[in-house]
């Protein structure tokens, strides 16, 4: 009986949909919806065109760092660091909360130089 019922919940819990920004109709949510389906063309322009705008919000370093994120799945990963070394120069508390350092290792990694 109890077998039964953590499969349902199991069951339940893998039909449900993952969540998703794909609703907001801001430049940025647009962005990352593209990046969740893994269009990464229209990520990258989105998060391009944020991130070069150099504006002091904090979406701004989000979109650089989902930038980087997005030229790691395309397999740029020398443009990738060069991000990622630019967000511990503009804020290394963000660069230490989300694990940016393990990203750069990844890149460094793939470039051969880990």
């Amino acid at each position: 009986m109890r077998f039964t019922i953590i499969l349902a919940l199991l069951a339940a819990t893998a039909s449900a949909a993952p969540p998703t920004t794909c609703g907001s109709g801001d430049e940025y949510g647009q962005a990352l919806c593209a990046y969740q389906r893994r269009d990464f063309g229209a990520a990258e322009a989105g998060f391009r065109a944020i991130a070069q705008r150099g504006e002091e919000q904090p979406e701004t370093i989000r979109a650089t760092y989902f930038l980087g994120r997005t030229l790691m799945k395309q397999g740029r990963f020398s443009e990738a660091s060069d991000l990622f070394i630019r967000i511990y120069d503009l804020d290394r508390t963000f660069y230490n909360a989300w694990s940016v350092d393990f990203l750069l290792g990844e890149c460094r990694r793939a470039l051969g130089k880990g």
